[in-house]
């Protein structure tokens, strides 16, 4: 049986609606605004109950692997073209950034919904769509960042495992990596996305669990010569 897709509307306003090469952005009311924002928030609620419905009425596992990564994948693509506009010069309204704010909002929380309640089902055999982020925070001077010797996939484990252990405090996974790693940069990248980065701390390789664990273990044995 065939699923009803719950992003629709979602999915409809941010690539068409709010896309500027789409729509004349000006022609947008501050009515039809107010509009967007509630309808958002109500999506919000709704999308997270029928999800979860969806899921349990499916009893394959392979399956249900495959309709949390699509709703994940989605999600990204949808807070990365969202957050685009967000960042253009086409928002001349104060009105149609309160909207881009309200929907950069919801997506954040219905990803981590989707990673606080079905990170089992977000595997290493889940491939996130390859893409370029320009996130909201951007910190262009390396000279302003600290660079990690790891690569953003074993950095993005180590951060995982620091949130849900409780060792960084933050009000979710999302804001920890919000805050932290446009402040980062590796050997290979200046510029690290949050989206990008915390998306492949649900999907790294067995090599990159090794290599994170033997540099923790390299800081434990440091720790101990102090």
């Amino acid at each position: 049986m065939t699923q009803a897709y719950l992003l629709e509307w979602m999915d409809l306003t941010v690539t068409s609606t709010l896309n500027p090469n789409k729509t004349d952005l000006t022609m947008i009311t501050l009515l039809q605004s107010r509009a967007i924002i509630k309808k958002a928030t109500e999506q919000t609620f709704l999308i997270q109950s029928q999800f979860t419905v969806q899921v349990f009425s499916l009893t394959n596992e392979k399956q249900i692997k495959i309709l949390v990564g699509n709703y994940y994948s989605s999600l990204l693509f949808l807070l990365d073209k969202i957050t685009e506009i967000n960042n253009s010069n086409e928002l001349h309204k104060d009105n149609l950034k309160e909207v881009t704010d309200t929907l950069i909002s919801c997506l954040d929380e219905l990803i981590t919904f989707i990673e606080s309640r079905f990170a089992n089902y977000l595997g290493n055999n889940f491939e996130i769509i390859k893409r370029k982020y320009n996130g909201p925070t951007m910190i262009d001077n390396p000279s302003n960042k600290v660079l990690c010797k790891l690569s953003t996939d074993q950095t993005a484990l180590i951060l995982r495992a620091s949130d849900e252990l409780k060792i960084l405090i933050s009000k979710s996974m999302n804001h920890l990596f919000k805050t932290i790693v446009p402040f980062l940069s590796t050997p290979n990248k200046v510029n690290l996305s949050y989206n990008a980065m915390r998306g492949k701390a649900y999907v790294a390789e067995e090599r990159d669990k090794k290599i994170a664990i033997e540099t923790l273990e390299r800081m434990i044995k440091q720790i101990k010569e102090y």
